[in-house]
Formats: C-alpha cells, sequence, structure tokens
C-alpha cells in the first residue's frame, strides 16, 4: 500500500467524518484535508483549484445569482397564495396543497423556511374545516423534504452539475442529463403524495399542537416584490429563458457556462441586483466546499484510495445485476440518512459508487439516482433532517406515531424507485 494512497484514506475518513457528525464546517473540513494531500504532494496546485475554473462551478455562481433575483418578486408570494385557494371541506385536498406548497416553495428557500411560511396558513385552513393540525403537519415535513434537490433548478441544479463533475473528475463514462434527477425521482415522490393523501393522514394522531415556537418570529419571505413590474416581469423571463437555453444547450452549441454567466449579468445591467447584492448571493461556503470536494475526487482516483474502498464493495457490485445493486444501495442509504444528513452521504458515497460501477463494468447512471433517491426520504424520525425535527417538535409527536406514519412511505418509495430508475434508463 502505497503512501499517497494511505494519505488520501485518511483524509477521506476525516471529511466523512466531519461531513456525518457536524463537528467542522463542510467548506473547512474539505480545504482542510486536500491542504493535506497538496502539502504531501498527493495532488498538485492545478488539481486543488482546477474545479474552480470548470464550467460546472461557474453554472452555480451564475444560477445563485439569477435565484437571488428571482426572490426579489413576488413568487413565493403567489405560490404560497395558492394554498388560500383550497377552501371547502375536503380533507385530501388540504393535505395535496399542503405537500405541494412546501415542494415548491423549497426549491427556493430551505425545507424548513418553506414550513415556517406554509403552515400557519395549513394550520388555519385545518381549524376552518374542523380537521385537527396535527394531521396537516407531518405531511408537510414530507413534501418540504421530497421537494429538496427535486428540480433543476436552485439546489436540484448544483446536484446535477456536481454530480456530473464527480464523474468527470474520477473517469466515469457517460453523462447525467439535465432532467434525470428530477424525473427519476418523481414516480416515488408522487407515489409517496398519492398514499399520505388516501391513506396514510388516518395513521395520524389527532390532537392540538404541541409547541408552537418555531412559527413565532418568522421570516417575512412571502412579502410583496418592492420591484416596478417592468423589472419583476424581466427577472422571471431571465429565470425561465436561462432554465430553457440551458435544457437545449447541446442543441443550440452554447454552454451552460455562458448562458448563466449571462443571465446573472443581465440581472444586475437591468437593475434587478446590485452589486453588493450579486456578490452577497453567491454562497461562498457551499462553491468552496465542493470545489475542494471534486478535488478529494481527483485524489480518490488517482492515488487508488477509491479503487480499494470500491473493490471492498464488490460483493454488491459484482452482482451486475442494477436491479439489485440499486436496490441494496436504496435500502442501505434509506436507512443511513434517517440518522445522518442525507447530502454528506450523497457528497461521500458517490465517488464510490462511480469507481465501483467502472470496475465491475456497469452503468453509475441508475446507481447514483438510487443513491439520490434514497437520502431524500428522511422523514422517519427527529433525526432525519430538520423539516422533520420541526415537524416533530410542532406537531408534539411521539417516535412511534411518527415511524407509523412515515415508514410505510419509505417503502413506498423503495419499491417504486428500485423498479423505475433502472427501467427509466433503458428508455
Amino acid at each position: 500500500m502505497n503512501t499517497g494512497l494511505v494519505l488520501t484514506l485518511i483524509a477521506f475518513v476525516f471529511v466523512a467524518f466531519a461531513l456525518l457528525t457536524g463537528k467542522v464546517p463542510p467548506s473547512i473540513a474539505c480545504g482542510t484535508s486536500i491542504v493535506f494531500l497538496w502539502i504531501s504532494g498527493v495532488v498538485t496546485e492545478q488539481e486543488v483549484f482546477a474545479n474552480f475554473v470548470s464550467s460546472n462551478i461557474i453554472v452555480m455562481i451564475g444560477m445563485m445569482v439569477v435565484i437571488a433575483a428571482l426572490l426579489k418578486t413576488s413568487i413565493l408570494s403567489h405560490i404560497a397564495g395558492l394554498i388560500l385557494k383550497a377552501r371547502g371541506n375536503s380533507v385530501p385536498l388540504v393535505l395535496l396543497v399542503g405537500m405541494i406548497i412546501p415542494f415548491f416553495l423549497c426549491q427556493f428557500i430551505g425545507g424548513v423556511t418553506s414550513m415556517i411560511t406554509v403552515l400557519p396558513l395549513l394550520i388555519a385552513l385545518a381549524k376552518e374545516i374542523g380537521i385537527s393540525p396535527t394531521v396537516v403537519v407531518l405531511p408537510a415535513s414530507v413534501g418540504a423534504q421530497a421537494g429538496l434537490l427535486a428540480l433543476p433548478i436552485g439546489g436540484g441544479a448544483v446536484q446535477y452539475l456536481l454530480t456530473n463533475q464527480i464523474a468527470e473528475n474520477v473517469g466515469a463514462p457517460g453523462e447525467m442529463g439535465f432532467w434525470d434527477l428530477c424525473l427519476t425521482r418523481m414516480p416515488g415522490t408522487l407515489a409517496v403524495m398519492v398514499f399520505v393523501v388516501l391513506v396514510g393522514y388516518k395513521l395520524l394522531p389527532k390532537r392540538d399542537l404541541g409547541s408552537a415556537e418555531a412559527l413565532e418570529n418568522r421570516p417575512d419571505v412571502l412579502k410583496k416584490s418592492e420591484l416596478p413590474r417592468w423589472k419583476e416581469a424581466a427577472a422571471y423571463i431571465i429565470f425561465l429563458g436561462s432554465l430553457g437555453l440551458m435544457f437545449v444547450s447541446r442543441s443550440l452549441g452554447i454552454s451552460m457556462s455562458l448562458i448563466s454567466t449571462a443571465a446573472a449579468l443581465l440581472c444586475v445591467l437591468l437593475g434587478i441586483l446590485d452589486e453588493k447584492e450579486m456578490f452577497r448571493s453567491i454562497n461562498w461556503s457551499l462553491i468552496f466546499m465542493m470545489g475542494f470536494m471534486l478535488a478529494m475526487s481527483t485524489a480518490l482516483n488517482n492515488s487508488g484510495a477509491g479503487e480499494l474502498i470500491a473493490g471492498a464493495l464488490g460483493g454488491v457490485f459484482g452482482i451486475r445485476n442494477t436491479f439489485v445493486v440499486c436496490g441494496i444501495v436504496f435500502l442501505i442509504c434509506a436507512a443511513l440518512t434517517q440518522v445522518m444528513d442525507n447530502s454528506a452521504l450523497i457528497n461521500i458515497f458517490s465517488p464510490i459508487i462511480y469507481i465501483a460501477c467502472m470496475q465491475n463494468n456497469i452503468s453509475a447512471l441508475p446507481v447514483i439516482c438510487a443513491l439520490q433517491a434514497s437520502c431524500l426520504v428522511s422523514f422517519t424520525s427527529p433525526l432525519a433532517s430538520p423539516s422533520a425535527l420541526m415537524a416533530y417538535n410542532l406537531g408534539g409527536y411521539s417516535l412511534k406515531e411518527m415511524m407509523k406514519f412515515s415508514v410505510p412511505l419509505v417503502l413506498i418509495s423503495a419499491v417504486i424507485s428500485i423498479i423505475w430508475i433502472p427501467i427509466y434508463f433503458t428508455l
């Protein structure tokens, strides 16, 4: 075992520990490990910083600016206002709207913030039609969690770009399509929502709320836009236009980095954002974490550490049956994500899965999609995600009540995803 391999394994274990425990900020943990490998001569200066000027990172930065411009409009107010139209005495309709609104809101704001935004409206509506508020709180958490990274905008676009960059860094063949992560997850998500609406809500207790403190002093993300109408319209056009152009960028022969950079600059040139707002809109800690994490995938590939770890998984990937491999990966990671951060699991396992699939001559794309789908069913315990913890406290649920409702949802998502994802990549 050579020195570079040992040092890379040490760095990788440190990053994994830091990401899973939250003891060290992700960007600092990844940066520390890469600087350690740089000093040790495992990676070169060019390999350390190459990802910061990659097209994927440029696209991420550009779209962060575009999303910030979009959030200056009244879009969140319009989306959340839709829930007020769900008046009547239909419990399934209230539940459906209560899941769909957080699902879309968390494309732009976090899962917890989307819940804080929508729950006062949901609770008021529940009281109006005479149902217990505890029947709507946990379904709202499911909608918020299912919506994270679901669409190729915001965090979902970042995840799509990061996935392709990891594949490039480890030399994996094939490239994830713009809509692949979304389309492979959607059937499982829809099945979960249908189950909640028809059966799942009957498994929830019916009583008053536990603690409503989380809803006090909530951020006013639903305020009306102060932009002139033409600027608000321009923000919508830039956002939708950039997404549409990126979707057909290959056909047009235009790079996505050019599209996102031009869109970001347009937002500033038209006065939707000023210069300071543009720079504040960029999540620099996320950019540095991703840049260094991608350098870690390069180190895993160059040193042979990735092959060593992937070789230990040979018993799973050596089966070479995509349905079986996807099933095992989904179930293992679905269990892990109930007590660990889902983004950390995705970032840690992705390069290993790519390398293991190359070793066993199977396509990595369906397995990567199974990994990502499994890591977003984290709602069976208060430790699963911040939105699950908020629902647990607000609804006053016991762990038994929470699991009685959510375990069937995980199993439904698992069955649908394990069958659908391999089929999707054969179509």
